[in-house]
């Protein structure tokens, strides 16, 4: 079992945990993942589930944006990509995907994870589940450069995101304010800020999740077909979230983005 999805502490409660967010945004994540990753994450649905319960039980701090989940973030990255190549069974490395994606997602809240008696939070919470049917799959972008370099490379993009993440509550807040108050979260509709600031979070949180765990896969071994992405383009996916087909000049990505050798491919 990996090491953080047998935490031994209690934790305090976090937002993302009653929600379900994260599995959601591993849901939202299939389309852009490397296939055959995605595939088992589809094969193994149940332990990501548990993977991602068992994040909530890590310390607090592993949770709180400012340095704490961007270090857990980090680690479990390091610690999926040693399990891979240890050949751990595929079943535990998806938990160990499950949790990456709930530590990811509470990076990208725009409420401190944490907050549990935060009303604002909750709503929003709340509103995000109700919402999440209706928003589209977007996926922010592949940097190839970080997949294939070294996982402190992406300290600087966490630490950016968790930042522009919190300065989206306060917009929340105002929008529930209007209405009443936390209490009427119920009446927000697809027009409201609240709406378009949780098609942010799902989509920030589904895309940074793909490419870490396209990191992880890449690091172990793994082929990661490269998308079709130029920098502030994105992706949107239509239909049913699903691993994407991988094509016979499929090109795995690389730095310079030129194809090199083959990589490991699970059939």
């Amino acid at each position: 079992m990996l090491a953080l999805l047998a935490p031994a502490a209690v934790a305090a409660a976090c937002l993302t945990q009653g929600a379900k967010l994260d599995v959601e945004v591993g849901r939202r994540a299939l389309p852009w993942l490397p296939p055959d990753l995605a595939r088992q994450v589809v094969k193994h649905e149940r332990e990501f589930a548990a993977g991602a319960a068992a994040a909530a039980r890590l310390p607090a701090a592993s949770h709180r944006a400012g340095g704490g989940v961007e270090a857990a973030i980090l680690r479990q990255s390091e610690s999926l990509a040693q399990a891979i190549r240890n050949r751990v069974p595929f079943g535990e490395v998806v938990a160990g995907l499950g949790t990456l994606a709930h530590l990811v997602t509470d990076l990208e809240s725009p409420f401190p994870a944490t907050a549990t008696g935060d009303p604002s939070g909750r709503a929003f919470a709340s509103y995000a589940r109700s919402a999440q049917p209706r928003i589209p799959l977007v996926f922010y972008g592949q940097p190839a450069r970080l997949l294939t370099g070294q996982l402190a490379s992406f300290e600087p993009v966490l630490a950016a995101r968790g930042q522009s993440a919190v300065r989206l509550g306060p917009l929340v807040a105002e929008d529930l304010a209007r209405l009443g108050g936390a209490q009427a979260w119920q009446r927000l509709d697809d027009r409201s800020t609240t709406f378009g600031v949780a098609s942010i979070v799902l989509n920030r949180a589904a895309s940074n999740f793909a490419n870490l765990a396209s990191w992880v896969w890449y690091h172990a071994g793994g082929l990661v077909p490269a998308l079709p992405t130029q920098p502030r383009e994105f992706l949107v996916w239509k239909g049913e979230a699903r691993p994407r087909e991988i094509t016979r000049n499929a090109q795995p990505v690389t730095p310079n983005g030129e194809s090199q050798g083959a990589r490991l491919s699970l059939r």
